[in-house]
């Protein structure tokens, strides 16, 4: 016992560096970096979730934008054949065709997501059946 004193007396350099280190690496390699979330800020993730949220986030921004340019699109061909239709007089049944079509189909895609964000709903609100 008293040998091991002495050794501890004479290492207690290389000792308590050990410790230390030891320390440092237990937290290095047990504790994972995490941040505030940015689709909810309340919760913590890590660099795995925070990447999935990142592309999630990028993903729809992309379908927001082609959404948006489909409707400046549609809004540009309307407002073209109505100049074609003031400066030539004449009525395009082609163009007055298409642009009834193009605002049909707009409406019948809101819908189409309108139903599905409906019936999501509506199968997270149902009660689970215990047999």
């Amino acid at each position: 016992m008293i040998k091991l004193i002495e050794i501890i007396k004479d290492k207690w350099t290389i000792i308590s560096s050990i410790i230390v280190i030891a320390v440092l690496l237990i937290y290095a390699y047990g504790c994972e970096p995490k941040t505030r979330s940015l689709i909810n800020p309340q919760q913590k993730v890590n660099l795995a979730e925070l990447q999935l949220e990142i592309d999630t986030l990028m993903a729809k921004s992309e379908i927001r934008f082609a959404d948006l340019q489909r409707q400046y699109e549609l809004k540009d061909f309307v407002f073209n054949q109505s100049l074609i239709m003031l400066e030539t007089g004449t009525v395009n049944p082609v163009g007055i065709a298409t642009a009834i079509l193009a605002i049909a189909g707009l409406g019948a895609g809101a819908d189409d997501i309108r139903l599905r964000r409906q019936r999501l709903n509506d199968r997270k609100n149902q009660p689970v059946n215990e047999t």
